[in-house]
């Protein structure tokens, strides 16, 4: 009798202890699912880098940024804030019209997303998406949280609005990087094949830095045999490689 209590508790111990190990896979599983999706660099054996800027359009640095960009023949993705978009609907244009990417940043650019609610994330996406839909005429499948601030919630609506959610490989504006050769300095050497590489073409004074660190980035890449391309062209680069 005692022994058949032994082996009752034993398999009630067994038991227990498997469906504690179920919850915390449950629990974790999908952090890992939704993080693995996010992209902050595509997996390829191509030198090839894409470059990207936040908060903009700005009146001054954008149309900066844009010059130096056609000098070396360089197209990047630009994730745009809604209302920034709307106070300088020309500049917006003019970044498409020289074949670069228009992406979505959200309309009011919030502090920290994670803490909106389901709705307010939307109606940042949404009014993002109708303000790029009626300045470019077509619909923008890129998505980036500001200042990279997501958890499941973001990265699902983000999802369902049709959205590929894009982060980075390495930001040139870091605390460790005062100046543009620095900046540069910081892009090179955290670079990898496939990378994607932040800075900023609007929100504060200081994106001077990054006007002129694009420049220096742009020839110090160059010089170690990588190529620009866009986000959606490294996508398709990294869809090539599965």
């Amino acid at each position: 009798m005692l022994k058949h209590l032994g082996n009752v508790r034993t398999i009630f111990e067994l038991a227990l202890m498997v469906a504690v190990i179920v919850l915390i896979v449950n629990r974790v599983a999908p952090e890992v699912v939704w993080r693995e999706s996010v992209i902050s660099r595509v997996p390829t054996d191509q030198k090839v880098v894409a470059l990207t800027y936040d908060d903009g359009p700005h009146p001054v640095f954008t149309p900066e940024i844009l010059d130096i960009l056609d000098k070396y023949h360089v197209k990047a993705t630009f994730f745009m804030i809604g209302k920034q978009m709307e106070e300088h609907p020309d500049i917006v244009r003019e970044v498409l019209k020289r074949g670069n990417v228009i992406a979505n940043h959200t309309y009011t650019h919030p502090r920290d997303i994670e803490l909106d609610t389901q709705a307010q994330v939307i109606r940042e996406l949404d009014q993002c998406e109708m303000t790029i839909e009626k300045l470019t005429g077509s619909r923008a499948h890129l998505f980036r949280p500001p200042r990279g601030m997501m958890d499941g919630s973001v990265f699902t609506i983000a999802k369902e609005e049709g959205y590929q959610t894009i982060l980075w490989t390495v930001c040139a504006d870091h605390h460790d990087a005062p100046t543009p050769e620095l900046m540069a300095k910081r892009v090179v050497d955290h670079i990898r094949r496939g990378g994607i590489i932040l800075a900023h073409d609007g929100a504060f004074p200081m994106r001077w830095k990054d006007v002129r660190a694009t420049k220096l980035i742009i020839e110090a890449l160059r010089k170690e045999g990588y190529r620009f391309v866009t986000v959606p062209e490294l996508l398709k680069i990294g869809a090539k490689n599965r």
